[in-house]
């Protein structure tokens, strides 16, 4: 791994890993648009295949600095071979919020037949389970008006939507504030989030 002589190896290789995932919060906006050129031109060192996995674990990452209870064992417990949902966080009396995280080159998020076929699995799992979903939340880097409109008119789940760009804004305003003020609950607001608004806020 080229790790240095001096020093404890142990403590290097945990230095190491979280520097790297510092690197992919740092370069989130190209990880959301697929920008394998700008990821490498940052020396992240990563293969095309990867960055949707990337992509997925930095935003459990983000939340997870956010103060939000990233439920890795919920995930496990609801995830099957078939229907595997990206994110999980529990909020009070069994509430849980749903996430998913798209990577997109190239333009407008716009499959939303798609994704919300997808994510209606995974509230139903969280259901079977005693969970009530208090939100969907899907990050991409930007989305079409048609999603928006899709997003806004079902009557299924409640929705909401944040743009990988505006992610990373709330993250670097809530690092900013001494005594940051974070709620879950302004990503269940439902529709296309205000980024601008939610780092005012914290």
């Amino acid at each position: 791994m080229g790790l240095a002589r001096r020093g404890n190896p142990r403590s290097q290789i945990i230095d190491s890993f979280a520097s790297a995932n510092d690197k992919l919060i740092e370069n989130y906006h190209l990880l959301a648009c697929r920008d394998l050129q700008g990821l490498q031109a940052a020396g992240i060192d990563i293969k095309e295949s990867d960055i949707g996995v990337k992509f997925e674990e930095a935003t459990r990452s983000i939340l997870e600095q956010l103060g939000m209870n990233v439920d890795e064992d919920l995930r496990k417990d609801i995830n099957t071979a078939k229907d595997k949902a990206d994110i999980i966080v529990s909020l009070e009396n069994d509430d849980v919020i749903v996430g998913e995280a798209k990577s997109f080159k190239n333009g407008q998020f716009a499959k939303y037949s798609t994704t919300s076929r997808q994510v209606k699995a995974y509230v139903k799992r969280c259901e079977a389970n005693g969970h009530r979903v208090a939100q969907v939340l899907i990050v991409a880097p930007e989305f079409s008006e048609d999603f928006i409109d899709a997003a806004d008119m079902d009557t299924e789940i409640n929705i909401s939507l944040l743009e990988a760009a505006g992610l990373q804004k709330i993250l670097a305003a809530y690092k900013q504030r001494r005594n940051p003020n974070f709620s879950p609950k302004l990503l269940t607001k439902g529709g296309l989030l205000k980024a601008d608004l939610i780092s005012k806020s914290i």
